[in-house]
């Protein structure tokens, strides 16, 4: 494949990139009489991507994982017209995940290089800064206000957190858009602190993004947000251990990322939101039978993850045999099915593996599950290799990649996008020369 198309196919995934982005402000204030097309805007240009980089990716060795994906999803489709909810357009909606937003985590791996991935980190750092702004004003702003309106300008964007305060949701659609941006940015910041050697822009812009994350966490009354951040800590501190980095480098780091939050609380919009977040917490806590006074935050959050967290695991698993053998069809835990199909949305579930099953059935449904599972477990494998040759970029970001690629409720475009660009820039971190520069 020679430079020039490269080059083009490189350009279209920063679009697709940007896109999933601001498609949510293109949404509510700009092009609101669009929304219905904004909201699928990302699928023709995943199209094109694929059309200009399918032959890149055949030569890949990943070919073999979407080999038994497009397989599933085929059957799943065709099945879906027999004996499910028989909507061609449903199920041309459904398949699109795995058949056009999937196969750019490969497309990314192909045409970048870790050089890339730190391209790509400071932009996501730069866009953090405004973004809390945003969620901050937006936080301290009626439901009602122009800020705060939903998509197709009606309704409201933001969903109840505690205390009377709404969780913003920035530029995106849903508040779903700002857990993974933030997760994103978290893994971006370490990437340039530890990844590469930073100069003075590069340290002032780490400063000032590491404050906007500080202060996100709080104001978007996330648990999810928090959790993701500390995996990214985690996955952080495994590859300085792994790539034998000076612990001094991760002292220095925590130092920092201590006076940042330090000073960030000083702010009274840290200190407002930060009483409904811990509202919310102790909420979550009393909801799974905990009591915050008495068996502390770590006590919240041990019940947290064995009534929450391993549930959504295994309840679907266990109650798989419950649907259909051959599954409602694919699609019909979209929005689109709720629009065409009568009578609405099947009532599926809420979480990502319910909705996989019981669109799929019991067997297609844990075939794909268990490909989302192994894919994780393969982008981590490789990330620790990386590691250990001291390239600690993919493992980093295996922090904001692995528990998306297993739960995230891939029907919504914004978490579809946001799985997409993560693992392929989790997998292009991995390519120390550019790709790009080959020819055919």
């Amino acid at each position: 494949m020679n430079t020039a198309t490269v080059q083009r196919i490189r350009s279209v995934l920063w679009i697709y990139f940007l896109m999933l982005i601001f498609e949510g402000a293109l949404r509510k204030w700009f092009l609101p009489s669009l929304s219905s097309v904004i909201a699928i805007i990302r699928d023709p240009i995943a199209l094109y991507a694929l059309f200009l980089g399918w032959p890149l990716v055949w030569r890949q060795p990943w070919i073999n994982w979407l080999k038994p994906l497009f397989c599933i999803v085929i059957v799943g489709f065709i099945l879906a017209l027999i004996v499910g909810h028989g909507d061609l357009i449903v199920a041309f909606y459904g398949a699109r995940i795995y058949l056009l937003h999937f196969p750019l985590i490969f497309l990314y791996a192909s045409v970048f290089d870790r050089s890339d991935v730190l391209r790509f980190g400071v932009v996501t750092l730069i866009l953090s800064v405004p973004q809390a702004l945003l969620i901050v004003a937006q936080s301290n702003s009626p439901d009602t206000h122009i800020l705060n309106i939903g998509p197709g300008g009606e309704g409201i964007a933001s969903f109840q957190g505690s205390l009377g305060r709404s969780r913003p949701p920035g530029t995106f659609s849903f508040i779903t858009g700002i857990v993974s941006f933030y997760s994103l940015s978290t893994a971006s910041l370490f990437s340039l602190l530890y990844g590469s050697k930073p100069g003075l822009y590069a340290k002032i812009l780490a400063a000032c993004a590491g404050f906007a994350i500080v202060v996100a966490i709080p104001v978007s009354i996330s648990r999810s947000l928090l959790a993701a951040v500390i995996m990214i800590l985690v996955s952080t501190l495994i590859a300085l251990v792994l790539a034998r980095i000076p612990v001094s480098r991760l002292l220095f780091g925590l130092v920092a990322l201590a006076l940042v939050t330090y000073i960030a609380t000083t702010l009274p919009i840290f200190q407002v939101t930060s009483e409904a977040f811990v509202a919310r917490w102790t909420d979550a806590g009393s909801a799974m039978g905990s009591d915050r006074s008495s068996d502390g935050d770590i006590g919240v959050a041990r019940d947290q993850v064995t009534g929450r967290v391993i549930p959504g695991f295994t309840d679907p698993v266990a109650h798989a045999w419950d649907a259909p053998l051959l599954g409602y069809g694919i699609g019909m835990g979209s929005n689109m099915a709720s629009q065409r199909l009568p009578g609405g949305l099947q009532p599926l579930g809420e979480g990502s593996w319910e909705i996989t099953i019981g669109e799929l059935g019991p067997l297609l449904g844990l075939s794909l599950l268990f490909w989302r599972v192994s894919l994780g477990i393969w982008i981590t494998r490789v990330s620790l290799s990386a590691a250990l040759r001291h390239n600690i970029l993919p493992m980093i970001f295996v922090g904001a990649t692995f528990m998306p690629l297993l739960t995230a409720q891939v029907t919504q475009p914004t978490a579809l996008g946001f799985v997409a660009v993560v693992a392929g820039l989790n997998l292009a971190a991995v390519n120390q020369p550019r790709i790009t520069s080959q020819s055919q």
